[in-house]
């Protein structure tokens, strides 16, 4: 069975967010139904960061949706504007 492997551009809801603890809880709040394989940080400017968020889920569930990524990744504190801004279909 193959996976789906997604890239989200998530960006804070205010400048003076604390990114470690806002990737903290971007994982948990995904985990352990989706996988996440990595949060980076890519600099914007003026001390302002949009974590790109790494995340992979089986390809044939009806219990996984990237409509469901978008809104748990809403649902975090601290979360302003997500973009999904790549997705493939790894595996055999």
């Amino acid at each position: 069975m193959a996976d789906v492997y997604l890239i989200y551009r998530v960006l804070p809801s205010r400048a003076d967010v604390d990114y470690e603890v806002l990737k903290n809880s971007i994982k948990k709040a995904l985990e352990p139904k989706y996988t996440v394989t990595k949060i980076e940080e890519e600099e914007i400017g003026f001390g302002i960061k949009a974590l790109k968020v790494h995340v992979k889920m089986p390809e044939s569930s009806e219990e996984h949706s990237s409509d469901e990524i978008e809104q748990i990744l809403s649902s975090v504190e601290n979360v302003g504007n997500i973009e999904l801004e790549y997705f493939t279909r790894v595996g055999l």
